[in-house]
This record gives structure tokens, C-alpha cells and sequence, in this order.
């Protein structure tokens, strides 16, 4: 009689198959927060510089309304803002900028 586990006829005991762990070997890399896949296409830099066009103005011109004087003022870094005029017999304050 054959035992359980043997093929039938041969005489021989059945071998196990070996269970092998199939999980993947990122899994454990997700955890370490300092690897950074460096494999394939890298990207060349250049130290040519780009030309962007021309330079924009440091100092715009404004027309105070009231006088008519024309006044260089420092390029403002808000869109919002006031100018006043520069001849001393007038004084007048503009707002520019969208409201």
C-alpha cells in the first residue's frame, strides 16, 4: 500500500516543494527615507545662460495729474501704490494701481 504523500509505483517518498517568499525588496527600501534611485536618463545642465529679452526698467516715469511734471520713480514692488510729486508748488499725491 502506498503511503500518503508518495506517488503511486515508485517506492520513494514525495519531496516537499520548498515555499519561496515572494515578497519584493522596495518594500523594505520604502522605509529607509534616504534612497534615491540614481538608474537611467540623467539630464544634462547647461551653464550656458538663457536669454530672456530685454531687461525690464529699475525706475518708471509717471505723469502727476495735476501739474503735469513728470517724475522718476523706483519700479514699486506692490501693485498698489503712491506716488507723489516731486515739484515743491504742487505736492499731490496719485494712487495707482487696481482697486
Amino acid at each position: 500500500m502506498a503511503r500518503k504523500g508518495a506517488a503511486p509505483g515508485d517506492g520513494k517518498k514525495k519531496r516537499r516543494r520548498r515555499k519561496m517568499r515572494l515578497t519584493l525588496k522596495s518594500r523594505g527600501l520604502k522605509k529607509e527615507q534616504g534612497y534615491t534611485d540614481k538608474v537611467g536618463w540623467s539630464t544634462a545642465t547647461q551653464d550656458t545662460p538663457q536669454d530672456t529679452g530685454p531687461a525690464e526698467p529699475q525706475v518708471i516715469r509717471h505723469q502727476c495729474t495735476m501739474c503735469g511734471a513728470m517724475n522718476q520713480i523706483p519700479k514699486p514692488s506692490r501693485a498698489r501704490y503712491k506716488v507723489e510729486c516731486a515739484n515743491p508748488d504742487c505736492g499731490h499725491v496719485d494712487e495707482l494701481g487696481t482697486l
